[in-house]
C-alpha cells in the first residue's frame, strides 16, 4: 500500500534537490542476459540524459521488433535499458514508466498483455531498488507502516501530450504496539486508502512531471491517531542541448510525525507539519567532465498539539534550509568514474532561542570524494567518503566534525533477483535538551525475487545508529520485513507482509519493539 506518511517523499524530494547539485549524470548500462550490443548502445545514449536512452530505445525497437516479440525477450530489453535509469539528473520514475509503454507499444498485438506483464514486473523491481525513489529509511519514519515501491501498472491515459497515471491503493494492518511504547503497549486495527495520480509529458525534448496524492489513515479503537496527510510535487528537465541540462522542482506536503521520532512529543494526537521545497541546477559536459551545479531551499513548520497538562508549543522548532553545491567528474573511463563534491548547508530557525533557551542556527559542509563504478556486468554503485561538520550559534553547542560516507550498491544477481545495499550518514536536528544534534548513520539492503510469473517476494532490512552530541543518550534501531506481492492481472493486485522494529537507547525510558502485519490490495492503471 502507499506508505501511511509520505515523509520517505519528502526525504526523496530533498536528495533531488541536493542531487540538483551534487547528483551524477548515468554510468553504462547493464544487463546479465541481454545482447552486450543493445546494452552497451542504450548505456552510452543515457550518458546524454533520459531523452536520448529513451530515443535509443525507440530506434532500437524499431530496427528490430523481435526484442519485444515475447515476454522474456522483452523483460530482457527493459532490464538493459532499465539498467542506467537509478543515475539520473531528476526524478527517475517517469523514465521507467515510458520504458514500460515503449515496449509495450512495440509487441504484437496477441503478445501485448503477457509482453506487458513480464516488462511491468521486471521495472518494478527496478524500482524497488533504485535508491533515488527508495531511499534509506530515517528515524521519524522507522515505526510506520513501510513504504512501498510505486508500481509500473498499466500504459496510463493519453491526454494531449501528457500521460496520465493513476494510482490506488488500500490496505488493512494489526499493529501490537502503535504508540511505540516500552511498556503498557496498545494494539490497534488501522486501515488505509491511498489514492495518487502522476501526469508526465511525452515531448521529445525537455520533460516534466507532476504528482499528487493522500493518505487516509483510521483506527478502528484509537481515533485521536487517524491522520489525513496529502503531498504534491512537480519536476521539470530542460534539455538545453546535448551537453547541459537544468533541473527545476518544488513541492509542499502536509504530514503527521511518527510516534518513534526522537523528537516526537507525547501529544494527544500526532504533531502536524508542513514542508515546502524548492531547488533548481545545471549539468554541464566539458570534454570528459561532467560539474553539476545548484542550490534548494526547504521550509518546514510544525503545529502545536494538546498534551494532558495542556498545549505543547512546536513552533520553535519551524526553520528553513539553504543548501548549495558544486560536483565535478572524470568520465574517460565507464568502469570507473572519479568525483569530488562540496554542500554547503545553513539551517535557520523562526525563533531563537528555541522554549528551552538554546540557539539552534548552524552553518554546515559536506566535502566528498567518490566513484561511480561497474565491477561486472551485473554489479555496479557508488561510493564516497569524506569529512562534514556543523557550526552553531550557540556558543554552549560545540562544533561537530565527523567522517561522511554514503552508498549504494546494485546487484542483479540473476533475471529474477535484484538487491540493492546502501548505507548513509548524516547530521540530523534534535529538541533534546542540551544537544545540538545526532549523527545519524543507516545501512541496509533490499532483495526483490520474482518468485513465479504473479508472484513477487522481498525481504528488507535496516540498522540505524544515532549519536546524541554532548549527550548520553544514543539509539540503535532496527527495522526489518518479508512479504509477497501476488498480481491478480496486469493491473490488480495483492500483497502481505511482516514488519519488526526495535529501539535500543541509552535512554532505556524510549525503547520499544513492535509487530506489524499488512494486507493490501491495489490498482495502477
Amino acid at each position: 500500500m502507499r506508505p501511511l506518511n509520505v515523509k520517505l517523499q519528502s526525504l526523496a524530494l530533498q536528495s533531488l534537490a541536493i542531487a540538483a547539485a551534487i547528483a551524477f549524470v548515468p554510468r553504462v548500462a547493464h544487463s546479465a542476459t541481454g545482447s552486450d550490443t543493445v546494452t552497451q548502445q542504450l548505456g552510452v545514449a543515457a550518458e546524454a540524459g533520459p531523452r536520448v536512452l529513451l530515443d535509443s530505445l525507440a530506434s532500437i525497437l524499431a530496427a528490430d521488433p523481435s526484442l519485444a516479440a515475447t515476454p522474456e525477450a522483452a523483460a530482457t530489453l527493459a532490464r538493459a535499458a532499465a539498467s542506467p535509469v537509478p543515475d539520473f539528473v531528476g526524478a527517475n520514475l517517469p523514465v521507467y514508466l515510458e520504458i514500460s509503454s515503449m515496449i509495450t507499444a512495440a509487441a504484437p498485438p496477441a503478445q501485448r498483455d503477457a509482453v506487458h506483464q513480464a516488462v511491468s514486473r521486471e521495472l518494478t523491481r527496478f524500482v524497488a531498488t533504485d535508491v533515488r525513489i527508495m531511499p534509506p529509511l530515517q528515524p521519524e519514519t522507522i515505526g510506520n507502516a513501510p513504504r512501498q515501491a510505486p508500481e509500473v501498472g498499466g500504459p496510463g491515459f493519453k491526454v494531449g501530450s501528457f500521460t496520465v497515471y493513476p494510482e490506488v491503493q488500500a490496505g488493512l494492518f494489526y499493529d501490537n504496539n502503535i504508540y511505540d511504547t516500552r511498556t503498557g503497549k496498545v494494539a490497534d486495527k488501522v486501515g488505509s486508502i491511498s489514492p495518487r495520480i502522476a501526469l508526465k509529458s511525452n515531448w521529445d525534448r525537455n520533460a516534466l512531471y507532476a504528482e499528487a496524492g493522500t493518505d487516509l489513515t483510521g483506527y478502528l479503537t484509537k481515533g485521536s491517531e487517524n491522520t489525513v496527510d496529502w503531498h504534491a510535487l512537480v519536476e521539470g528537465r530542460i534539455d538545453v542541448d546535448r551537453n547541459t541540462r537544468v533541473l527545476l522542482g518544488a513541492s509542499t506536503l502536509m504530514e503527521h510525525e511518527d510516534r518513534a521520532s526522537p523528537d516526537a512529543v507525547e501529544g494527544l494526537t500526532p504533531t502536524p507539519y508542513w514542508e515546502q521545497n524548492g531547488y533548481a541546477g545545471v549539468v554541464h559536459r566539458f570534454g570528459d567532465f561532467s560539474v553539476r551545479a545548484g542550490g534548494a531551499v526547504e521550509r518546514i513548520t510544525f503545529g502545536n498539539v494538546e498534551a494532558t497538562h495542556g498545549s505543547i508549543n512546536n513552533h520553535d522548532r519551524d526553520r528553513n534550509r539553504y543548501t548549495f553545491g558544486v560536483s565535478v567528474r572524470d568520465d574517460a573511463q565507464p568502469g570507473f568514474r572519479p568525483f569530488v563534491e562540496f554542500l554547503e548547508d545553513l539551517r535557520r530557525y523562526d525563533h531563537s532561542p528555541d522554549d528551552f533557551g538554546y540557539r539552534r542556527n548552524s552553518d554546515g559542509y559536506r566535502a566528498s570524494i567518490g566513484a561511480l563504478f561497474r565491477i561486472s556486468p551485473a554489479l555496479s554503485g557508488e561510493a564516497s567518503v569524506g569529512v562534514m561538520a556543523r557550526n552553531y550559534t550557540d556558543p554552549r553547542f560545540k562544533t561537530i566534525t565527523t567522517p561522511a560516507a554514503d552508498a549504494n550498491i546494485r546487484w542483479q544477481a540473476a533475471d529474477n533477483t535484484a538487491a540493492v545495499v546502501f548505507l548513509d550518514r548524516s547530521i540530523e536536528e534534535t529538541t533534546l535538551s542540551g544537544s545540538s544534534a545526532y549523527i545519524y548513520t543507516v545501512t541496509g539492503g533490499r532483495v526483490e525475487q520474482t518468485l513465479s510469473p504473479d508472484l513477487t517476494g522481498f525481504v528488507r532490512a535496516a540498522f540505524a545508529h544515532s549519536e546524541f552530541q554532548q549527550s548520553s543518550r544514543w539509539d540503535n534501531e532496527a527495522d526489518m520485513s518479508v512479504g509477497v506481492r501476488y498480481y491478480l492481472t496486469s493491473l490488480f493486485y495483492i500483497g502481505a507482509d511482516y514488519r519488526y522494529t526495535q529501539r535500543v537507547s541509552g535512554d532505556s525510558t524510549v525503547n520499544f519493539s513492535r509487530h506489524q502485519a499488512y494486507l493490501m490490495l491495489g490498482t495502477a492503471f
